[in-house]
């Protein structure tokens, strides 16, 4: 567990008749970037999902931290979705959009300035930070 942010150990889920997921395990540590890729159906937002608290898993453990949260509400996670559809408020920039959750935890003016520039820098949107997020998505490439 030590050195790992995620980790889910045997995760199983199923609606209905339909095991969705049967015994997943990953560990993801600390500066790790993952992608989970896949056809329509075969489990990665119900995975995201648990990982968030939304759902619970069947059997299985998620760990954040080396800290068992399988059965901890969402709030009480430091976890984060970015859903594949777009889900901004039209009425902020795209910076607004990208500070909104920070500035709801009440992130102190220089840290949040510094997590939304990295956030900008790699995502490659940094020239799109004062942009009206009622644009998006914008045609052509970035």
């Amino acid at each position: 567990m030590g050195d790992y942010i995620l980790e889910l150990e045997g995760i199983e889920k199923s609606f209905g008749e339909v095991k969705v997921l049967n015994g997943l395990s990953l560990s993801v540590k600390r500066g790790e970037f993952i992608t989970l890729l896949g056809p329509s159906g075969c489990g990665k937002t119900t995975t995201l999902r648990i990982i968030a608290g939304l759902e619970k898993p069947d059997k299985g453990k998620v760990y954040l931290e080396g800290k068992d949260v399988t059965y901890e509400e969402p709030n009480r996670r430091n976890v984060n979705t970015v859903f594949q559809n777009y889900a901004l408020f039209p009425h902020m920039t795209v910076e607004g959009n990208i500070s909104y959750s920070l500035r709801l935890k009440r992130l102190d003016r220089a840290k949040l300035k510094k997590a939304v520039s990295e956030a900008l820098e790699l995502g490659q949107l940094a020239s799109f930070q004062e942009a009206s997020a009622s644009g998006w998505p914008l045609p052509g490439p970035l």
